[in-house]
């Protein structure tokens, strides 16, 4: 969806075909908190996670988002600005996960041939 920040009427389209999001209608859970720094450069945001259970419980996750202009076609750059140890981060903090590149796929169909 396009996201826009009401304060400043900005509005940043993520795909063509997409209605705009008000900033304020995101459901955060209260363990998130989202950072625009550049309100003019909605494509650009960093993401505080402060888990409240489980194993990283406590701790203070920074993310930096990077949403090019290709996406959906190619997903977001996603690093995570914290030094901490996740089988899905390398050691310079990038998010290594597939479902980044979802809106990469292809989607196939299976058929049988008599």
């Amino acid at each position: 969806p396009c996201v826009c920040v009401p304060s400043t009427h900005v509005c940043a389209p993520l795909s063509p075909l997409c209605p705009p999001l008000d900033i304020n209608e995101l459901n955060l859970p209260k363990t998130c908190e989202i950072d625009f720094s550049d309100q003019d450069d909605l494509l650009h945001f960093r993401l505080l996670i402060c888990p409240d259970e489980g194993f990283y419980k406590g701790g203070k996750f920074v993310f930096s988002f990077k949403v090019g202009q290709g996406y959906p076609h190619d997903p977001p750059k996603v690093k995570c600005e914290t030094m901490v140890y996740h089988p899905n981060i390398d050691l310079e903090g990038n998010v290594c996960l597939n479902i980044l590149r979802w809106a990469t796929a292809t989607p196939r169909v299976a058929t049988a041939t008599p």
